[in-house]
């Protein structure tokens, strides 16, 4: 599923982020969409999966369509963040299609999540949550190196790019998940007892 250039991202973020930036491959726009497109096919596969146990091509593609906003929000959390700075080193597409690599840890999580939930009663889901302190602690790294690397950005500029889109996405995270359940009114409820 994932190139050996995402894993070797997620060991070697500079060095490979550094060699990646020296590729002449220059996707167009369609181009900058590959990574994106399987980050949504993981993310819908992986939704699908854990909630049915099963595959079917119908309803992946379905989930995937559904969930695909996610990806979109993410390239808006990450677009005025890069396109100024790609504009004059790989180009705003290649500097999506290379950011989106930077997934990689989340959706090998995603699918270790499908692979250990799916038994009920016959496994608790905390070690693979505990386990999603990889992914929390990895992107943040990965991204810092695509900022200096691929985008060219000085050390600091990149950390404090890094730590936006991180408190962005985090923050947003949290809304949403807060409206999906409910949160601020079961908070408020819980307070008034």
């Amino acid at each position: 599923m994932y190139s050996s250039a995402e894993l070797r991202l997620i060991v070697s973020p500079s060095r490979t982020y550094a060699a990646l930036a020296q590729s002449r491959r220059r996707p167009g726009p369609l181009g900058a969409l590959r990574r994106p497109a399987l980050v949504a096919l993981v993310i819908g596969a992986a939704t699908a999966i854990s909630a049915t146990r099963h595959a079917p091509p119908g309803l992946v593609l379905s989930t995937t369509m559904c969930l695909a906003a996610v990806v979109v929000l993410q390239l808006a959390i990450a677009l005025p963040l890069i396109a100024v700075p790609a504009r004059r080193t790989v180009g705003v597409p290649r500097a999506i299609d290379l950011f989106f690599a930077s997934h990689a840890p989340w959706s090998l999580w995603l699918l270790a999540f499908v692979a250990w939930a799916p038994l009920p009663g016959v496994r608790g889901l905390t070690p693979i949550l505990l386990a999603a302190l990889v992914p929390i602690a990895l992107t943040p790294r990965m991204l810092a190196a695509f900022f200096r690397e691929v985008l060219k950005l000085d050390p600091r500029v990149a950390l404090v790019r890094t730590m936006t889109h991180q408190a962005i996405t985090w923050t947003v995270l949290v809304a949403l998940f807060g409206a999906a359940v409910a949160l601020t009114p079961r908070g408020l409820a819980w307070i008034g007892r």
